[in-house]
């Protein structure tokens, strides 16, 4: 039979109806609150806060025989962080597990579950361990009060942990709980609900999952563009949350980002970077450098290097520009234009690998004015106080550019740790135009050559491209002039003729890299000798490039770290040489091992580099 839908009706309460109501609720809260927490319950809580003021704990074994104590105890730990912090302890935890035998009250228990996820990884800030062994208490717990009933238990908090969900106790329960998540494809609400984890959704444990939460969206946002969830991440209280072993959310985040971008991240990505991490280009010794990028690896430290070249390029030709306008001088603002272009030129071609940036007093000044707090940046000090200078790699040369006056100097290769090296934090004039040439020759042999151009408006660049030519090095040289001094020049000079052969300067300084032959896995071994006899060989390659070489076609691939640790060099040589010689030959994958191309392989074999 149908029946007629009911008729809407509404319940018309007096406000003293509802303010009777409201009393009980308060009631019932007041209550609960206070249950299992009468006088002695009371008492004994001021008797153990006494004990934390006056350090005097002779009653406290006698005490924890107690069952009341435990939940006055267990409660002090949760509600109190000063009593936390002098008397929670590895020890105690074990001590009072000990007196409460068989087993903790029900109170307690909760207690300490509760205590467990809101402070989680904050525990082994005051006793490394804490964690762990509060984990292993819970546990204990767990098994022998669900073993000791008779009745199989209704479905809460505890069979959850101690059957259905025990990785929910483990240091990477934050991350397994998120992963459950994705795989289910719900909400991390639901999730905290359909473990029995309400009202534990607001502790640190709560924060770790949000956050490896956030590393899944960053998997996902476009490349270069901006998410809210950068701010979440830039939180210290997200970003040093525990991920994986010694690592932190901030350094998976910035293995993420880092790995997806093969090229220029842009500035938005670039500036979450460098907001969390700060610059990679420091000394390897520096506190922020070992905090932040020596967990992520050097080959990702190396990308970020080279995607912070642009903006090394970027400062360095904002105070070309701050100059030419404030010095009023007609001859630098004519000069200008056309070493901006030269600069940017270099970067538009994909030659710049990396840069070191150096700037004066002055220089400095005017930059800060520019960009203010915009400025991330690592730099060397210069004693040179109006000057900005920029060295530039381009692997198969290098430069060497100021403002000014200042010549343009070009190598062949790196000429100076002193120009490079992230531990020099101050250089001169004298450093830059002597020191840095004489260690260039003592480098490469005093034959080795370089170049040192003054900035004279018609023939600057014209030196440049005849001298890299001379030495076997062309530069697309319509990307690095406008069309009126690109005419000009042909007109002038004509296209430069380009050496067949490459010049490239042989390491005289270096050690015998590889020591002789040595074993390796399966206890095979491996020679650098193989095919290699003297520095380098009539092909162009320096002898640690073929040391390389020989040693990737015998391993099939490796990481930088991998190939320095078995030559026993520096794994910045390696990657200097890799980069600045060998990159037509190796490819590198997405885990940043390195490889000869198959292609390369056929075509050093048929010069009899490799077998």
């Amino acid at each position: 039979m149908k029946l007629p839908a009911p008729e809407a009706f509404s319940l018309d309460w007096k406000p003293a109806a509802l303010e009777g109501w409201s009393r009980l609720v308060r009631e019932v809260r007041r209550l609960g609150d206070h249950a299992g927490k009468g006088d002695t319950f009371q008492k004994i809580t001021a008797e153990l806060l006494q004990m934390s003021h006056t350090r005097n704990f002779h009653r406290l074994p006698e005490l924890l025989k107690k069952r009341v104590s435990a939940r006055a105890l267990t409660q002090l730990w949760l509600d109190n962080a000063d009593f936390r912090h002098q008397l929670m302890s590895k020890k105690l935890l074990q001590t009072l597990v000990t007196m409460q035998q068989p087993m903790l009250g029900i109170m307690p228990l909760h207690t300490l579950i509760t205590l467990y996820f809101r402070e989680f990884d904050r525990l082994d800030q005051q006793e490394e361990g804490l964690r762990n062994e509060l984990e292993k208490v819970i546990r204990g717990q767990l098994d022998v009060r669900l073993r000791s009933q008779e009745r199989k238990p209704t479905r809460d908090i505890l069979t959850v942990l101690q059957g259905e969900a025990p990785w929910l106790l483990s240091s990477d329960g934050p991350k397994r709980l998120v992963d459950h998540v994705r795989a289910e494809n719900c909400e991390l609400a639901a999730a905290f609900m359909g473990f029995e984890l309400q009202g534990l959704d607001s502790g640190r444990y709560a924060d770790i999952c949000r956050a490896h939460y956030y590393l899944e969206t960053l998997k996902h946002i476009p490349v270069g563009q901006y998410d809210e969830v950068f701010s979440e991440l830039l939180k210290p209280s997200v970003c040093k949350a525990p991920y994986q072993g010694e690592k932190r959310i901030g350094h998976a985040a910035l293995e993420v980002l880092i790995d997806r971008c093969d090229g220029d991240p842009g500035e938005n990505w670039q500036n979450f970077i460098m907001d969390m991490a700060g610059d990679p280009r420091i000394a390897s010794s520096a506190a922020n450098y070992r905090e932040w990028w020596k967990p992520v690896g050097e080959e990702r430290i190396e990308k970020v290097r080279s995607w912070l070249a642009k903006e090394d390029l970027r400062l360095f030709l904002k105070a070309l520009e701050q100059y030419s306008r404030e010095s009023g001088k007609a001859d630098l603002q004519r000069m200008y234009p056309a070493r901006k272009r030269f600069l940017e030129g270099l970067d538009k071609l994909k030659l710049v690998r990396r840069t070191r940036l150096m700037l004066g007093r002055d220089a400095e000044i005017a930059i800060r004015k520019i960009l203010g707090s915009e400025m991330k940046t690592s730099y060397v000090k210069l004693s040179m106080p109006d000057k900005a200078v920029i060295y530039i790699d381009c692997g198969e040369f290098c430069l060497i550019e100021g403002s000014h006056s200042f010549k343009l100097w070009v190598y062949l290769a790196p000429p100076s740790e002193k120009v490079y090296s992230y531990d020099v934090k101050v250089l001169s004039h004298q450093d830059l135009t002597i020191k840095v040439p004489a260690s260039y020759r003592k480098r490469y042999g005093e034959d080795a050559p370089y170049l040192g151009v003054t900035h004279h408006p018609t023939t600057w660049q014209y030196r440049v491209f005849e001298f890299l030519a001379e030495n076997g090095i062309a530069l697309d040289m319509e990307t690095l002039l406008d069309q009126r001094e690109y005419a000009y020049y042909l007109a002038r000079f004509g296209m430069p003729v380009v050496k067949q052969s490459k010049t490239l300067p042989s390491y005289k300084e270096c050690m015998d890299y590889a020591g002789g032959s040595k074993s390796v896995e399966n206890e095979e071994e491996y020679s650098c000798q193989n095919g290699i006899s003297g520095p380098g060989n009539d092909d162009g390659f320096s002898k640690l490039a073929l040391d390389i070489l020989q040693y990737l076609r015998y391993r099939g691939s490796s990481d930088i770290q991998g190939i320095a640790d078995f030559l026993k060099i520096n794994k910045a040589d390696v990657a200097n040489t890799i980069y600045r010689e060998l990159t037509r030959y190796c490819v590198q994958d997405n885990t940043f091992r390195w490889r000869i191309s198959k292609k390369a392989i056929n075509e050093l074999r048929e010069k009899g580099l490799i077998q």
